[in-house]
């Protein structure tokens, strides 16, 4: 017989992240384990459950029909167990901490993370945050910033990074931009562009542009996305955007030839992976890119 005493509830946490992710790989990135750690503590789970819970392989994790019926209880559970380790955490901590401050993008703060704040507000009221535009990763070493979102992976050793949901660009027109226009049949180097400008140097977008031989069609340029993205909702000319945000816009997708994709990159001091209250902001982060990009 199996007691509730024996039941390993950090080993439920994991075979839950594994269930969600259906990936070894994907939940130990989430839950900053190694691949052997969550592997043994999915062994462990099994071994006193006396069940089979999943079938890994090279192809991801599929749950068996016992791991189907177990992820209906455990679920819930490893949500209630969360909720009672923050509470506890935010008694034991009182209400001064210091906010949480996250750096990023001016168009991830504004389109990602700002309209989903609420959310986080839900999961621990007593969290304050604090959202920096910038692109400077310094900050982070520095201490100054807790985490930031970046679209180049860090090299330096005190850091970590977590990779977050890949963003599909395209290129982005209004309507009466357009005037009726077939979007698919423009001739790019006829047409206005509106670009990053050279502040960014040898992003995928330039080097992209660069390579398209289109550099003398640019008639606007800025260092701000949004900037880009208000200019061509107001029919000023064609610009490289977020498929997530420019779709949201009304903006109609032109001229279908395949742009690079960003990958960002949530990064963190190594000192910090421990920390509870900055692993809630963390994940949700993520949850708030899956969301965004999902919507896409």
């Amino acid at each position: 017989m199996i007691s509730e005493q024996a039941i390993d509830w950090e080993a439920i946490r994991c075979f839950v992240a594994v269930a969600r992710r259906g990936s070894l790989s994907e939940a130990a990135e989430d839950l900053a384990l190694s691949i052997p750690t969550l592997s043994r503590r999915i062994d462990q789970l099994e071994v006193q459950l006396g069940l089979r819970l999943m079938h890994r392989g090279p192809r991801g994790a599929r749950l068996t029909e016992a791991g189907q019926a177990i992820l209906q209880v455990a679920e819930p559970g490893a949500r209630q167990l969360s909720q009672i380790a923050r509470r506890a955490r935010a008694l034991q901590e009182g209400p001064n901490l210091p906010a949480v401050r996250i750096s990023a993008t001016e168009s991830v703060i504004a389109d990602v993370l700002a309209p989903r704040l609420a959310g986080l507000r839900a999961l621990d009221p007593s969290i304050s945050i604090d959202l920096e535009v910038s692109n400077d990763i310094a900050n982070l070493n520095a201490g100054r910033t807790d985490m930031a979102i970046r679209m180049v992976r860090p090299v330096a050793e005190t850091l970590m990074a977590r990779r977050l949901p890949m963003i599909r660009l395209g290129l982005f027109a209004s309507q009466s931009y357009l005037q009726g226009r077939d979007p698919d049949r423009l001739v790019l180097s006829d047409e206005h562009l509106i670009w990053l400008d050279r502040h960014y140097g040898e992003i995928a977008e330039n080097v992209w542009l660069k390579g398209q031989g289109l550099e003398a069609s640019i008639r606007f340029s800025s260092s701000s996305v949004r900037a880009l993205l208000n200019a061509a909702v107001e029919s000023v000319g064609i610009a490289p955007l977020p498929v997530h945000a420019a779709r949201k816009a009304g903006l109609i997708e032109v001229a279908h030839r395949p742009m690079p994709e960003r990958q960002p990159w949530l990064v963190f001091h190594r000192d910090t992976k421990a920390n509870a209250r900055l692993q809630l902001v963390r994940d949700w982060i993520v949850a708030c890119f899956k969301h965004e990009i999902a919507a896409s």
